[in-house]
């Protein structure tokens, strides 16, 4: 099974570092490493040539957000004719044999899973607060899932999710337009639907634990945008909270609550309006297999190096 890493990358190249260094001491070596550079200032892009020539370096010229930029790896990584793809942001540093517990759990499941993803732990190596699991309540794909010593999930992040990207190129890539916050959700909960997913807990990647921020500032538009589109677009609803409706009612109360710790209202007030309309009223752009890597090839954004 061939396996490229995608990595994206955006203005943390101190942990790009520790990210690359782990990828080139995994146990099962990986057939090819695509970093996609969102536009870095800091050296990022620099870094990579002079000390990794061997890896596939694109540099979009501009910030495409994590969406944007898993978006165009997993297209890449289709294009280059590999089986499957392990995604990461840059911050992800995994464990020496995380991709071969993963490889081997795809490789020995019964029905080929959409995707395997590793458990994502904090410094001390426990499991990180900030990536619960999305536990499936599939009781037969859980009895499944024991007997590869790992747990049936419905939805995973782009912290070290292994793709079937023979699945992938049958559907719409990861939206670019969710820019951040919740395409992991909906892309990985897309593959799942379809042919399951698992965690295998064998499997680790250290990330860092987010500071728990109250104030979400200009981020609160994508949260309530993303989470009415994610709605949207969920076909199998299994409860009323589910319904775009009754989500939208949910991010009214967000933004209220919000404005009671915000230290801008002016900002809050913009985040907010515009993140209820847009949700609503639009949808976010779909980009299938091979479209993202066209432009590339027809110059209508920076050429793959």
């Amino acid at each position: 099974m061939s396996v490229a890493a995608v990595v994206v990358s955006f203005n943390r190249v101190e942990y790009l570092k520790k990210c690359m260094l782990a990828l080139t001491r995994q146990t099962r070596k990986l057939d090819e490493i695509i970093v996609v550079e969102n536009g870095s200032t800091d050296g990022s892009a620099e870094f990579i040539r002079a000390n990794y020539p061997g890896v596939t370096l694109h540099e979009t010229g501009e910030n495409l957000g994590g969406a944007g930029g898993f978006a165009l790896g997993v297209d890449i990584a289709i294009a280059n004719g590999h089986e499957s793809a392990w995604l990461m942001d840059d911050d992800a540093e995994p464990h020496n044999d995380a991709v071969e517990h993963l490889c081997n759990a795809m490789k020995n499941a019964t029905r080929r899973p959409g995707f395997v993803t590793s458990l994502v732990v904090n410094d001390q190596g426990i499991a990180s607060r900030d990536h619960t699991l999305d536990v499936s309540n599939d009781t037969k794909a859980q009895l499944e899932a024991t007997n590869l010593d790992a747990i049936a999930v419905s939805s995973a992040s782009f912290v070290g999710v292994l793709i079937d990207l023979q699945l992938a190129a049958r559907q719409p890539l990861p939206y670019s337009d969710f820019f951040i916050w919740l395409d992991d959700v909906e892309y990985t909960r897309r593959l799942a639907s379809q042919s399951g997913g698992l965690c295998i807990p064998l499997s680790k990647i250290k990330h860092p634990e987010k500071n728990n921020r109250t104030d979400l500032g200009g981020r609160l538009f994508f949260f309530i945008r993303n989470s009415i589109w994610l709605s949207k677009l969920k076909t199998n609803r299994t409860t009323i909270l589910d319904r775009p409706s009754i989500v939208t009612l949910a991010m009214l109360g967000l933004s209220l609550k919000q404005l009671k710790v915000t230290e801008n209202k002016k900002q809050w007030l913009r985040c907010s309006a515009t993140g209820l309309w847009q949700g609503v009223f639009s949808n976010p752009k779909v980009d299938m297999p091979g479209s993202l890597v066209s432009k590339v090839a027809d110059g209508n954004v920076a050429p793959l190096s």
